[in-house]
């Protein structure tokens, strides 16, 4: 058809003019015979030229190679055949058309020059198509081909670099020649951490040894850049790690200074099994034995401050529960970060849930009951959001949380509490606690039921608990400078836990060659609890209130605490990829038991109050309450004549004895040994125990002998200190209570 119209046009510029527009459109559909038909009809050899330039990169583009050389032969000067040819393959590598580019061949230099002509040759390498790679190789020196692997691996493109690697073209010479900075191949390899590269070079025979212009080596160059596996495989093919470079600093040294923690535990092996890890907790004490220990004296402690304080108390939180009260070992004792818990039930008050109260009761007939807002009681006027009256540690005595709390007649959310915990007797209290920004409100609080799933936990759940509030109490705030998450979130994780893999610890997930996996798991849960919610202060769901979210410490601040969330979720994500990092913190930080023997000192351990006044010696518990009663009594009266006038409490143990023997055997046969008394105070007299002597003794002799020794005290230290009016004035102080 074409044939036949293109001569029945007689106007010679509207023929002309049709051959061209003709030809570029049979340039861009693909009919050769048209174009080669209508090509030599063009007079004009400028026009023809223009023709052939601008249909040539049409046909480029769409990849018709055989049309693409044919309008370039048709070109008359060898320099625009050679333009044309480059532009042609510019074209064609945009477009991933190999056979135009194959056709075309490539140069060397324009792998080098032209960003798109080597992203194609890389491509194609992923293909496995490298007719044109191909062409080029035999045109290049060893350093262009060194040069062109340098640049694949550098750009990351490791199939091209592979390509190359295997090239029977590429050999030795070509691997180990190094760059203006003294860079080999297996160096920049290392630096992009190409570790599926690293032995294909090496196997080439590319050298570990080595240095760069600076004295780095491929393995110091991973290790500055913290490429763990790349490190790896350079250890395994005989890297050197104690390698030093012209800093004199070793592959640690370097690792150490760019924070690459995860290729120091390459060269610092800390690996720990789950068999280990659950050996190591165990030797601490963290057993389901100990945690019953733990617990037995707890209750003891409990029953005793009951008696003392004469209030419904219990002891809650870690220490009453046995697992984590401190994070080093479970003897006893209670870490200097924790405290003792105790809630206090307020006497003749009880509220009601809107959703929890089923009107057994009478008064639950007459009573509204509260509305329950994401686990917050709605009441009339607000009480502040301080659960808990906190006494500071103070020498060997731990802090310590008095939490007065208001009960409730009934549970709440009862399914919940049933995953976890059957035959629940428990009510649920209100505590002074409310959400950010929000007033006129007591948050429910389960901690008597959760004190009895914790009491539940068999060794590797307990042992998985300490983990877990080792990250959020010790390990974030501490080491990482990422303060947030508390001891409850621990707890409420493991709760979810616990639902997820039931609370049989019998079954295959709580065994401890499980340990590790069950920790990265929780971590997992923890990042997609906090991922879930797009409040900065939210970070999980309460898990017996599932709509009630749990906020971050400090949340509602506000400034810098808004950044809360991403810190927390960015360093658990870290954590996440090196557990054993973290494992290598808990390892520092618990320490073997000693002894199997429990701290356990009641004087310190029971709350600061004024115990009532005894009557009677009574068994069992009581008993204590009443020992603890008179030491109470003595330890005051003694620190009281001490030091009258003094703001700190100082204590004469052998007074303290003294006054102990006094009190328990007053009326009472052996009789006081007042004599013994004596003997030890003619040595070197203290006014102390004169004055214990004479409160306790009916003896006149005893009472004259300490006012005679009290002088002779009062006037070497008015002596001493030059001021007789203040002598006078302690000494009618001493003898007013003498």
């Amino acid at each position: 058809i074409v044939q036949f119209l293109v001569p029945q046009i007689f106007d010679k510029s509207n023929k002309e003019h049709c051959r061209i527009y003709t030809a570029d459109n049979a340039a861009d559909n693909r009919p050769l015979e048209i174009v080669q038909f209508l090509v030599p009809l063009v007079f004009d050899q400028s026009d023809k030229d223009a023709c052939c330039i601008k249909a040539a990169k049409i046909a480029a583009k769409n990849g018709y190679f055989l049309i693409v050389q044919f309008f370039i032969s048709c070109l008359t000067s060898p320099h625009q055949r050679e333009n044309i040819r480059f532009q042609c393959v510019l074209k064609a590598c945009s477009r991933h058309h190999e056979k135009v580019v194959a056709s075309l061949g490539l140069k060397p230099d324009w792998l080098f020059q032209f960003s798109t002509i080597f992203n194609f040759t890389a491509a194609m390498a992923i293909q496995g198509t490298n007719s044109a790679l191909d062409s080029a190789l035999s045109q290049m020196e060893p350093h262009q081909i060194t040069h062109l692997l340098c640049l694949s691996i550098s750009q990351r493109h490791v199939a091209l670099a592979v390509t190359l690697i295997s090239d029977e073209r590429v050999s030795t010479q070509h691997v180990d020649l190094p760059d203006s900075t003294g860079a080999t191949a297996l160096m920049l390899t290392a630096d992009a951490g190409h570790h599926e590269l690293i032995e294909k070079l090496i196997d080439l025979g590319a050298s570990v040894r080595a240095e760069d212009s600076q004295g780095r080596t491929a393995l110091s160059r991973a290790c500055e850049a913290g490429h763990v596996r790349a490190a790896k495989a350079l250890m395994d093919r005989g890297a050197d790690a104690n390698h030093r470079d012209n800093h004199g600093l070793t592959c640690a040294q370097l690792a150490q200074s760019f924070d690459q923690r995860q290729v120091l535990r390459l060269l610092n092996p800390t690996e720990i099994s789950d068999k280990e890890l659950h050996q190591l907790l165990s030797d601490a004490g963290f057993t389901q034995q100990r945690a019953k220990c733990q617990q037995n004296l707890a209750d003891w402690l409990q029953e005793v401050a009951r008696v003392l304080t004469q209030d419904r108390r219990q002891m809650t939180g870690s220490y009453a529960e046995g697992w984590a009260n401190s994070l080093v070992q479970v003897n006893g004792r209670t870490a200097a970060d924790s405290d003792i818990d105790w809630t206090v039930l307020v006497a003749g008050q009880k509220f009601h849930l809107e959703g929890g109260c089923d009107r057994r009761y009478r008064i639950c007939e007459v009573e509204t009951p509260l509305q329950v807002t994401e686990g917050h009681a709605q009441v009339t006027v607000g009480t502040g959001s301080q659960p808990a009256v906190a006494a500071t540690a103070c020498g060997v005595r731990p802090a310590q949380d008095t939490c007065h709390a208001i009960d409730c007649c009934s549970s709440f959310c009862e399914d919940r509490i049933e995953k976890l915990l059957r035959n629940n007797l428990d009510h649920v209290h209100l505590v002074r606690a409310t959400r950010p920004s929000s007033t006129n409100e007591l948050r429910v609080s389960f901690s008597f039921q959760e004190k009895r799933i914790m009491r539940q936990l068999s060794t590797v759940q307990g042992q998985l608990f300490t983990f877990i509030k080792f990250i959020f109490k010790r390990h974030l705030p501490l080491t990482l400078d990422t303060p947030g998450l508390k001891t409850y979130h621990a707890k409420t994780l493991l709760f979810f836990m616990l639902e997820r893999h039931g609370t049989d610890p019998e079954t295959e997930a709580w065994q401890p060659h499980n340990l590790i996996a069950l920790l990265n798991e929780s971590l997992d849960m923890m990042l997609s609890f906090i991922d879930s919610s797009s409040s900065p202060d939210e970070c999980m769901p309460h898990f017996f209130m599932p709509d009630a979210p749990l906020y971050f410490k400090n949340a509602g601040i506000g400034g810098d605490f808004d950044n809360t969330k991403a810190r927390v979720r960015d360093r658990l994500r870290e954590m996440r990829s090196d557990i054993g990092g973290v494992v290598e913190q808990l390892r520092r930080l618990v320490r073997p038991l000693q002894s199997e023997k429990f701290y356990f000192h009641p004087f310190t351990l029971l709350p600061l109050t004024a115990p009532p006044a005894v009557t009677k010696i009574m068994e069992g518990r009581d008993k204590f309450a009443d020992v603890y009663s008179v030491v109470h009594q003595c330890t005051l009266f003694t620190a009281r004549l001490s030091q009258p006038l003094s703001s700190h409490l100082y204590v004469n143990f052998r007074c303290l004895s003294w006054s102990l023997q006094a009190e328990l055997l007053r009326n009472r046969a052996p009789a006081i040994a007042f004599d013994h008394w004596i003997e030890q105070l003619l040595g070197d007299p203290d006014l102390e125990e004169l004055l214990t002597l004479a409160h306790y003794s009916d003896c006149r002799e005893h009472v004259e002998l300490s006012l005679q020794q009290m002088e002779m005290i009062e006037k070497r230290e008015t002596r001493r200190h030059g001021d007789a009016g203040r002598g006078e004035d302690r000494l009618d102080h001493v003898f007013a209570i003498a």
